[in-house]
């Protein structure tokens, strides 16, 4: 179609009796279009010709027509033949290939306002061939017209692909029977009800009857002529059921080309009630990794939906897993194409010795990590099927080199240790004691190594104490620790390194057998912290002893005017920064860290004094910040929280309120004034950073409120007479 050819084709008009038509005809609106209080007219109305072989389409706008423009809004052209269509926008004076769906939501028109006559839809159904109404017959040949543009624009890149699949052989003969038989492994012996016990079951494994005896509903077993562990099944009491999927690999030498192709499936069997013998085993087909013959992956495919349209072979991305992560999707490999292929393009591989010997295997990591690591075929046909799920999973980075001409020279170590390796199937953890035996040169036995790897060490778990010890008595020692304590191994040797590293800060000898093989290792681990805590607050204590000279004068006067006892508490003031320091240790707050309360100490803005229960006296309970008349700014437990007892707290407090205001003087009042200023200048500070606690029990809330809750102000006794005061001399 020709743009210049399709302006010169004569144009259609509106006529009057089709304006009336239209007024008299009821459009009919949506729920939503009715809720919206939409009138219910039409917008545009539609004129339609055929003209040398084109439909011709045009939409007048109502609006138009009522300013007597007879110009159309929209000219949409269609030729049928050459399945093209284009419409030109007269207000825009442009031509779109927009679908006239698309074109209308521009100017918030639905299809359903378009007014079309009787006449105008029989040319429209005539030339689309179609007895679909007007509108949605340009609708539909417009959005099939789309769906083969689409088809065609992609057809480049789905027949190369297509052409990749045709290279994929067909299922073997046997494959379904082998799935049922092998690759899934969970398998059953059913049997039917008996009084005094059946003694003949169905093996789905054996796919015969064989002898069993007194059975019971899902016990575990093996079957007595197969040996492969079953589960027991009653006929009468089982019903349609079916096992989990299991995944399954099939490797295929590709037809018509060189390399073989790595096909991924899932499979699981369905067991019909009481028709055991008739099992129905599916196998859906996930994924096909295309290999060259030398082993290199050249695409990958997945069978899923294709752009909305159809399901099909997809070419697809590297597998996440491969590349990131130990992750490993294991199943059973089918084995008669392997012995060919292992000939010939898996030669030098090893695939086919490790998926016999393990049986399940992950092959598509095995071939991607073979890349890297080409001694996995050396390590495989050793036997080492262990160390090889390890380089697998990601745990031999710094264990086994990537090249070496025989296992001595990649797994570093020699002849006698490589066979006890290979003796006790070892992985990456067994190899890595033997090469320190090689580093070294003390001998590490079997047994030691066993016990090491059943723990979870490794060498480097170990290294703050294998100088002094050898691993016989590292283990015997752990043993010893872990019964005199009660705690498991690996918590002992996390107490054991704590303790030695805290004992050379404190300058011990760590190097004598007194320290490093101390006879009770958890009470020095107690001694040593209250060390390590004593020499900080002893480095703390001079800091703040250079910065707040005379510091000590400050808190004399707070023991005479604001100790006090009643009942079960008593109030009592530091004697020294050594008790604020142990107070905020104790109780692990920040009194301790913060220079904030020595400097309002040292204004007399506010003090840090301690609540203590009658009975324990030197045990710390609640911390205070008063203000000099005896405002509570904070009362707070361990980990500034407030126990349950809080209120039988407030209300002792409250006594004590009372009582010191009669000791306060003239100028205690006049720096009670200050300090609220200051309080309610810091509060509204922080209220305005919105400063939000980040940690423990008010963790989210905003810290102003916090401080504002927890203000005990004076008791209203008090602050009456605080206002005329018997002043009393400084």
């Amino acid at each position: 179609m020709r743009k210049k050819r399709l302006m010169e084709l004569k144009p259609l008009k509106v006529m009057n009796r089709h304006i009336a038509d239209a007024k008299k005809t009821e459009i009919s609106l949506s729920p939503l279009e009715k809720q919206r209080g939409e009138p219910g007219k039409y917008r545009m109305y539609c004129r339609a010709a055929v003209e040398k072989g084109i439909l011709k389409v045009y939409l007048f706008a109502v609006t138009d027509i009522e300013e007597n423009i007879n110009f159309p809004r929209y000219r949409l052209f269609i030729s049928r033949k050459e399945r093209r269509f284009i419409t030109y926008d007269e207000k825009l004076k442009k031509w779109r290939k927009a679908l006239l769906e698309s074109i209308l939501w521009d100017v918030r028109t639905n299809l359903g306002n378009i007014y079309v006559n009787g006449c105008d839809t029989k040319i429209i159904q005539k030339y689309l061939k179609t007895i679909q109404p007007a509108i949605r017959a340009l609708e539909e040949f417009q959005a099939n017209i789309r769906k083969e543009q689409r088809i065609r624009h992609d057809k480049k890149l789905t027949d190369s692909w297509d052409q990749v699949m045709k290279t994929v052989s067909g299922l073997p003969k046997n494959w379904i029977g082998w799935v049922s038989k092998y690759g899934i492994t969970e398998h059953y012996i059913f049997y039917k009800y008996q009084k005094n016990g059946a003694t003949e079951g169905y093996c789905t494994y054996c796919k015969k009857h064989v002898p069993i005896r007194s059975p019971k509903y899902n016990q575990k077993g093996r079957c007595n002529v197969c040996g492969q562990p079953i589960t027991f099944r009653s006929v009468g009491k089982s019903g349609r059921f079916c096992t989990k999927w299991y995944r399954v690999y099939l490797i295929q030498r590709r037809r018509k080309t060189s390399g073989f192709v790595l096909r991924i499936f899932h499979a699981r069997t369905w067991y019909k009630r009481g028709g055991y013998t008739d099992c129905e085993t599916t196998c859906h087909e996930e994924q096909r990794r295309i290999f060259s013959a030398n082993g290199k992956e050249i695409s990958n495919f997945v069978y899923g939906l294709f752009k909305q349209r159809e399901m099909r072979w997809i070419s697809y991305g590297e597998p996440w897993y491969y590349t990131c992560c130990g992750i490993q999707y294991k199943g059973m490999v089918y084995p008669y194409t392997l012995s060919d292929l292992s000939r010939h393009e898996l030669k030098e591989t090893g695939l086919r010795e490790y998926a016999l010997g393990q049986k399940k295997i992950d092959p598509g990591k095995y071939l991607y990590l073979w890349k890297t690591y080409p001694v996995l075929e050396q390590i495989v046909k050793t036997g080492l099927f262990q160390l090889v799920d390890d380089v697998l999973d990601y745990r031999t980075t710094d264990a086994i080199k990537r090249k070496g001409r025989k296992p001595s020279e990649f797994l570093s170590v020699n002849k006698k240790e490589f066979r006890r390796l290979r003796d006790m199937n070892g992985g990456v953890k067994e190899l890595k004691w033997l090469q320190l035996e090689k580093s070294t040169g003390k001998t590490i036995g079997d047994e030691e190594i066993c016990w090491m790897v059943k723990e979870g060490f490794e060498p480097n778990d170990l290294k703050f104490v294998l100088d002094q010890m050898s691993i016989c008595q590292i283990r015997h020692y752990l043993v010893k620790q872990s019964e005199k304590s009660g705690d498991d191994i690996s918590h002992v040797l996390q107490v054991w390194n704590d303790y030695l590293s805290m004992a050379k800060r404190l300058g011990m000898d760590i190097h004598d057998s007194i320290i490093y093989r101390t006879r009770d290792l958890q009470l020095r681990h107690k001694e040593a912290v209250l060390k390590i805590e004593e020499m900080k607050r002893g480095i703390r204590r001079r800091e703040l002893e250079e910065k707040y000279v005379g510091f000590q004068k400050h808190l004399i006067d707070l023991k005479e005017k604001y100790e006090f006892s009643d009942g079960e508490y008593q109030v009592i003031a530091p004697k020294s920064i050594d008790d604020i320091l142990h107070e905020g240790d104790t109780l692990h707050h920040c009194v301790n860290k913060t220079d904030t309360y020595f400097d309002r100490i040292v204004s007399k803005e506010s003090y840090i004094l301690f609540l203590r229960e009658k009975e324990n006296p030197k045990v710390p309970f609640y911390t205070l910040e008063v203000e000099p008349d005896g405002t509570i700014r904070q009362k707070r437990a361990e980990f500034n929280r407030q126990n349950k007892d809080i209120d039988k707290v407030t209300s002792f407090l409250t006594l004590w309120q009372k009582e010191i205001q009669k000791r306060l003087t003239k100028k205690d009042r006049k720096s009670t004034e200050e300090s609220r200023k200051l309080r309610q200048q810091n509060y509204q500070e922080i209220r305005d950073k919105h400063v939000v606690v980040h940690g423990g029990a008010f963790a989210g809330e905003l810290l102003a409120d916090l401080l504002e809750k927890d203000l005990m102000d004076l008791p209203v006794e008090s602050a009456e007479n605080e206002e005329s005061p018997t002043e009393i001399a400084a």
